[in-house]
């Protein structure tokens, strides 16, 4: 769970660097939740890797042209003349995108701008 100080500024630092800000899987309440909400499109960037006994981890954000990580989410958007970010999938964004920081030292990790003034 994030920090209860924390206010996001929607600077993107979480989303423009994916090496620094997260883990790159997600469970599978998230696979769940975009299978319910018919949103293939988000589930082409979503590899499944088997790990046996029919338990899956699912990395994303996976380039679904390359097979390759991508450095910066498929989903953010710059707002036009604005030096802010939104994310086109924020009804369903992952778990790992919603308790974003974990803490404060992960947040200043990262480069977000959510404790600052």
């Amino acid at each position: 769970m994030r920090p209860s100080d924390f206010i996001c500024k929607q600077c993107g630092n979480c989303c423009r660097n994916l090496y620094d800000a997260y883990q790159h899987s997600v469970d599978q309440s998230d696979v769940d939740m975009w299978q319910d909400n018919a949103r293939d499109d988000i589930l082409a960037w979503v590899d499944p890797i088997d790990i046996g006994n029919g338990r899956y981890v699912y990395d994303v954000w996976i380039n679904p042209n390359t097979g390759g990580d991508v450095e910066r989410c498929p989903w953010l958007r710059k707002v036009s003349r604005q030096d802010k970010y939104i994310c086109k999938i924020q009804d369903v964004k992952p778990r790992l995108c919603r308790e974003y920081p974990k803490s404060k030292r992960h947040a200043m990790e990262t480069g977000c701008k959510g404790f600052t003034g």
